[in-house]
C-alpha cells in the first residue's frame, strides 16, 4: 500500500515538472517574440525619425534659399505629407529674433501605434542686406491681431515740434534701427525747417531729435528719401530751372549727412542732359540699393538727352558718379529694385515697367503691365517674384504681378477698392497680408489668394480735422508699426500716425 501510494506521487511530481517546463518554454517565448517584434518596432521608428530629420532639413534649407531670394519670403508654414502608411505634418515657425534675423523652427510629427512623434530644428537667418539701412518691416504677421489694428496720431508741427503755425507735407518716411526721418515741404508758418529726425525706440511715442532746412535758399522741400549708413537720400523737389543751372547750386538728389545731430546738407547732384522749369525734371521718387541711387524724376523738359529714370553710383556718397538714364515720357512715381531688376510706377499707360539694371550704365525694359482703365501707377512692391502695383482712383487699383519671367508679366489678381478716395499711395506687403495707404485711409487686405482678395480689417480713417478727405502721403514699416503720413484737406496741417495691432 505505502509503495502504491510512493508511486502515485512520483507520477503527480513528473506531470507537474512537465506544466512547469511548459511554463518557462511559453515565457522564454514570449520574450523572445517580443524582442523580436520590440527590434522591430525600433527599427521602424528609427527609419521613420531618420525620414522625419530629412524633412526637417529640407525645410530649413527651402527657408534659407527664401532668404536669399528676399528675405520677406520666409514667413511661417503648415503643411502635410503622405509617405506610405504615415502622414506627416510639417511646420515652419518663424519668430523675429530682431530686426535683421529671425529664428526659424522646422517641426515634423507623425502619429504610428497610437503614440505622436515628433523631430525638431532650428536655425538662425539673417538679412545683410538690411544692415545698415533698408527695410527693416518684419514680414512675420502670426498671432497678430490686424483684424483691429489701433492708430495713435500727431499733428507734426503742433504736437512733435511745437510749432502750430506751419504747414507741413510730410513727403517721405524712413524709419531704421529705431530712428525715424521725415522729408517735408513747409509753408505758410514760421519754421522753414524740411529734414527731421526723431527717436521712435517707443513706437507709439516718437520723440524729436533734431531738425534741419535742406535748402536755406527755396522753401520747397524734399519729394522723397532713402536712408543707408551714414546718410540720407533725397529725391529734392526744388523747381529750378534745370536748364541753366549747374550741379552744387540746383540738383534733383540731395546728400545729407545724418551722422552728426542736426544733420548736415552735403551736396546737391543735377542730372546731367535733362532741363525743364515749372516743375519739370525734378525729383518725385528714390530707391537705394547695393551702393546705387535709382532717381526717379517728374516729366523731363523739350530737349532732355536723359529721361525720368536715372542711376546713380553713390558707393562714395560725396562723389555721386552718373550712371545711366532710361526715357520713361512721364513721371515716375514709385521705385522698387531687388535682383538686378527695377520696377517703376508712372503715369503712362503702361501703370508698372521693369527694367533690367544689372548693367548700371544701360538700363534696359524688359517688360511691364498695362491694366484696363486709365488710372496711373501710384506705388509698388516686390516681394521674391511677386510685384504689388498700386493705382489712383479707377478701376482695380490693386493688382497681383507675377513677375517670374519679366518679359511677359501676368496678372494673379486685382481688387477694386471700395470708396471714391481709393487711390494706393503706399502698400507694403507683408506675408499674407497687403497693408495699403489711400486717399482716405489705412486699410488691410488678405492676399493668400490672389484670385479672391478678401478685406482683413474695417479701415482705419486718418486724423481729418477740416472736413473732407485725409489722404496718406508717405509709409514706411518697422518691427510690426506703421508710420504714415498724411494731410487733412482744408487745413494744410500735416499728421504722422503710428500704427500697429491690436490686444
Amino acid at each position: 500500500m505505502k509503495a502504491q501510494l510512493i508511486g502515485k506521487n512520483k507520477k503527480g511530481f513528473a506531470t507537474l515538472e512537465i506544466l512547469i517546463a511548459f511554463a518557462v518554454i511559453i515565457l522564454c517565448i514570449g520574450a523572445v517574440i517580443m524582442v523580436v517584434f520590440g527590434n522591430q518596432s525600433v527599427t521602424v521608428d528609427s527609419q521613420t525619425n531618420n525620414e522625419a530629420i530629412s524633412k526637417a532639413q529640407a525645410l530649413l534649407e527651402q527657408a534659407r534659399a527664401n532668404s536669399r531670394l528676399d528675405f520677406n519670403l520666409v514667413n511661417p508654414t503648415n503643411t502635410t505629407e503622405t509617405s506610405g502608411s504615415l502622414t506627416y505634418t510639417k511646420t515652419l515657425d518663424v519668430t523675429q529674433a530682431d530686426l535683421f534675423t529671425k529664428k526659424v523652427t522646422a517641426t515634423i510629427s507623425w502619429q504610428t501605434a497610437g503614440r505622436t512623434l515628433s523631430t525638431i530644428m532650428s536655425t538662425l537667418l539673417t538679412n545683410p542686406q538690411a544692415v545698415g539701412g533698408g527695410d527693416t518691416c518684419s514680414s512675420v504677421v502670426s498671432g497678430r491681431n490686424w483684424t483691429n489694428p489701433q492708430m495713435t496720431s500727431y499733428q507734426l508741427g503742433a504736437d512733435l515740434l511745437n510749432d502750430p503755425s506751419s504747414d507741413y507735407l510730410i513727403n517721405a518716411i524712413d524709419v531704421y534701427n529705431k530712428k525715424m526721418y521725415i522729408a517735408a515741404n513747409v509753408t505758410h508758418g514760421n519754421n522753414a525747417n524740411t529734414f527731421f529726425v526723431f527717436d521712435v525706440s517707443t513706437p507709439t511715442n516718437p520723440v524729436f531729435v533734431s531738425q534741419i532746412d535742406n535748402d536755406t535758399s527755396v522753401q520747397s522741400g524734399l519729394n522723397a528719401m532713402r536712408v543707408f549708413g551714414n546718410y540720407a537720400y533725397a529725391a529734392n523737389a526744388t523747381g529750378s530751372n534745370f536748364s541753366n543751372c549747374t550741379s552744387g547750386i540746383c540738383g534733383q538728389l540731395q546728400v545729407i549727412d545724418i551722422s552728426t545731430n542736426p544733420p548736415k546738407p552735403k551736396l546737391k547732384f543735377k542730372i546731367p542732359g535733362v532741363v525743364g522749369s515749372s516743375g519739370k525734371s525734378i525729383g518725385t521718387s528714390i530707391f537705394y540699393n547695393n551702393g546705387y541711387v535709382y532717381l526717379g524724376l517728374a516729366k523731363v523738359g523739350a530737349g532732355s538727352t536723359n529721361g525720368e529714370f536715372n542711376i546713380i553710383d553713390v558707393h562714395d556718397p560725396l562723389n555721386p558718379i552718373f550712371k545711366g538714364s532710361y526715357v520713361v515720357g512721364n513721371a515716375v512715381n514709385a521705385i522698387f529694385v531687388k535682383n538686378g531688376y527695377a520696377y517703376i510706377a508712372t503715369a503712362n499707360n503702361e501703370n508698372m515697367t521693369i527694367l533690367d539694371v544689372s548693367n548700371p550704365s544701360n538700363p534696359v525694359r524688359l517688360g511691364g503691365y498695362t491694366p484696363p482703365g486709365g488710372n496711373n501707377g501710384e506705388s509698388v512692391y516686390v516681394v521674391g517674384n511677386t510685384a504689388y502695383l498700386g493705382r489712383t482712383f479707377g478701376s482695380s487699383e490693386f493688382n497681383i504681378l507675377n513677375t517670374t519671367i519679366p518679359t511677359a508679366v501676368s496678372l494673379l489678381g486685382s481688387k477694386d477698392l471700395p470708396g471714391n478716395t481709393a487711390s494706393i499711395n503706399g502698400l507694403i506687403v507683408r506675408d499674407y497680408l497687403a497693408f495699403l495707404i489711400t486717399g482716405n485711409d489705412f486699410q488691410v487686405w488678405n492676399i493668400s489668394n490672389p484670385t479672391n482678395i478678401t478685406q482683413w480689417a474695417t479701415p482705419v480713417a486718418f486724423p481729418n480735422q477740416g472736413g473732407g478727405s485725409s489722404p496718406g502721403t508717405a509709409t514706411d514699416c518697422e518691427g510690426n508699426y506703421f508710420f504714415v503720413g498724411s494731410l487733412p484737406s482744408g487745413n494744410q496741417k500735416g499728421y504722422l500716425s503710428i500704427i500697429g495691432p491690436g490686444p
